[in-house]
């Protein structure tokens, strides 16, 4: 299984979560983080640039990098529509180094979930520790599936340039075991299934990861729990924030 957002997919989520759009305050917290710094930064699964846009507006330095052509088209629009100029890259992460280039990397809002096997995940850190200057900062976010029920169903339409779309999201499969959790996605326009995926999101303990982080290179780390949201009791979000030495 191959996870990749499609030409609807990467649609829906254009009109659902557009540039500037925050999820949990995820925002905030990366305004927070790279304002103060110089130098390059690389935001892995910058997805249709709903982060990436307002953060190329605070005039931070940032390339953006995603596997899916679809995304990165939506993604070039949206800066069209913005006149503004940022580089945009169609790769796998697999398969991306750039040596000692990026002061920060930024894997936001479970973009690394998406990766399907946890030797992949382990060859993305490699070549995120590559990619790093020396004593540059490795940031991810993690999710975790504590809403996730086996067998349960959700739909939902919405109108997009004059077509009605239905969702169906079918909670296939979740794997205690490897940690992994399957929705199978139909997409529907005029009552015609257009588009079908499948998406299996990898999750992580906490101590697992950071053990994993530490047996590539990365120290001196510390981990924020729902972007430092005290208020929210149920731990959605992990975020990882690790160095470079």
């Amino acid at each position: 299984m191959e996870n990749h957002y499609k030409q609807i997919s990467s649609l829906i989520y254009d009109f659902t979560k557009p540039p500037g759009t925050s999820i949990d305050g995820d925002l905030a917290f990366y305004k927070s983080q790279l304002l103060p710094i110089e130098g390059k930064v690389l935001e892995a699964g910058v997805g249709n640039g709903r982060l990436y846009i307002p953060l190329l507006k605070y005039k931070v330095d940032i390339v953006g990098i995603d596997k899916s052509q679809e995304m990165i088209n939506i993604c070039q629009k949206n800066l069209e529509k913005e006149n503004l100029l940022g580089k945009l890259i169609c790769q796998d992460l697999e398969n991306y180094i750039e040596l000692n280039t990026y002061e920060y990397i930024i894997v936001p809002n479970a973009s690394f979930n998406l990766l399907e096997s946890r030797n992949k995940a382990i060859k993305v850190l490699k070549n995120f520790y590559q990619s790093l200057k020396e004593k540059g900062t490795l940031i991810i976010d993690l999710i975790m599936p504590i809403e996730f029920k086996a067998g349960s169903n959700h739909e939902f339409s919405h109108n997009i340039n004059g077509q009605k779309i239905v969702v169906k999201n079918l909670s296939k499969e979740i794997n205690w075991i490897e940690q992994y959790t399957v929705n199978q996605i139909e997409y529907y326009i005029n009552e015609q299934l257009k588009e079908s995926q499948e998406f299996k999101l990898s999750w992580y303990g906490c101590e697992e990861f950071c053990n994993i982080l530490n047996s590539v290179g990365f120290n001196d780390g510390v981990f924020i729990v729902n972007y430092g949201n005290k208020t929210n009791l149920n731990v959605k979000t992990i975020t990882f924030i690790f160095k470079k030495y």
